[in-house]
């Protein structure tokens, strides 16, 4: 039993490793990121677990899902440091709201990582993830305080980049097979030709 339990935090570890990796060239930060939740999601239904080919092969399938999977949140986290970088320039004790905007945004940015399904569409998911909140309120504060965890351990020991990002998406994961996200996925017979 303790092995199993080992192993499954060593996968853990090791995405966390492989999702620093892939998000290196910065746009592919949030779409690694789904890949992370995609490849976890499988290896909880028996897939064949974290390795470098199955995270590749759920990153293409996720690059593949429009451009709105690297572009709003590259977006998203410029305009949050230029607003950051303004507010700095008038003074401390001005980056609490950066702090707060940034927090929910993240929490509103790993709901629909681990909500994201192939086939749906980015628009479909975020509809869900704003419609859930009323629904699940528990889920984005377990998300924002994950990503509050997560950002005191990185002002602890910034070492811990090359491994943290594994267990943000463990609690992604996690908290959508809680209370899954269920965007709907457009039908064949109703899309346009």
């Amino acid at each position: 039993m303790r092995r199993a339990w080992f192993h499954l935090f060593a996968d853990c570890l090791l995405l966390g490793v492989f999702l620093l990796v892939c998000a290196l060239p910065v746009v592919t930060a949030f779409p690694a990121f789904v890949a992370g939740c995609a490849v976890l999601r499988e290896q909880a239904h028996g897939g064949p677990g974290v390795t470098p080919a199955t995270m590749l092969a759920a990153l293409r399938r996720v690059l593949r899902s429009g451009r709105a999977v690297w572009l709003v949140p590259t977006g998203a986290g410029a305009l949050l440091w230029l607003d950051a970088v303004a507010l700095d320039a008038h003074g401390p004790g001005m980056g609490v709201p950066v702090a707060v905007a940034s927090t929910v945004l993240a929490a509103l940015g790993l709901r629909c990582a681990a909500g994201w399904r192939e086939g749906t569409s980015w628009r479909a998911v975020v509809v869900a993830a704003f419609r859930s909140m009323p629904e699940q309120p528990l889920v984005p504060v377990l998300l924002a305080g994950a990503t509050v965890a997560v950002a005191a351990l990185l002002a602890m020991s910034p070492v811990l980049l090359i491994v943290v990002l594994g267990p943000l998406a463990l609690a992604a994961t996690a908290a959508d097979a809680w209370r899954p996200l269920s965007p709907a996925a457009p039908s064949p017979e109703s899309s346009p030709r």
